[in-house]
């Protein structure tokens, strides 16, 4: 059985991207190291989005005009490049664009504090004045029915004495 094994893996075989060109031939057991670097091997664009499938070859040739292309700029400022975008991207422009517009954000927020800030600020003064207000009346509530005990107390302390005078 181990010397069928080996005679089989020892037979010559063609490549099986013959139809594309490949006219290598080579023993069957090297079959899976060829096809891992065959020129004529039909592989997927590495580019996401872009289902291309490429000989080996031409993988270089279509990756460099491949409409799927992205990249982050090489600059460093984070923008995705495309073939389209790389030849007139400006990072100082593109960075340039993004800080104002941050910070037309920024002042429409604090525009938007300020103006609740107001409003915040106006409904305390209110408060204040109604609170005030409520203080007042209970003073003057107060004051009231102290006079009114008052009132009481020396209406019952003068009717008390009349009453033990008339006793006696």
């Amino acid at each position: 059985m181990y010397k069928l094994s080996k005679s089989i893996s020892r037979l010559r075989i063609k490549c099986k991207n013959e139809t594309h060109g490949c006219a290598a031939t080579f023993p069957l057991s090297e079959e899976y190291c060829h096809s891992t670097s065959c020129l004529y091997e039909p592989v997927p664009c590495p580019h996401q989005g872009c289902g291309a499938q490429v000989l080996r070859r031409d993988l270089e040739a279509h990756v460099q005009r491949c409409e799927h292309w992205r990249q982050l700029c090489p600059m460093g400022c984070g923008t995705v490049l495309s073939h389209q975008t790389q030849a007139q991207h400006n990072c100082y422009r593109q960075l340039r664009q993004e800080y104002e517009a941050q910070r037309q954000t920024h002042r429409a927020i604090a525009a938007a504090l300020q103006r609740k800030m107001r409003k915040m600020q106006s409904t305390m003064a209110h408060m204040k004045r109604q609170i005030g207000l409520i203080c007042e009346s209970l003073e003057v509530m107060d004051n009231q029915e102290e006079e009114a005990e008052n009132a009481g107390e020396s209406s019952s302390s003068s009717s008390g004495s009349s009453s033990s005078s008339s006793s006696s």
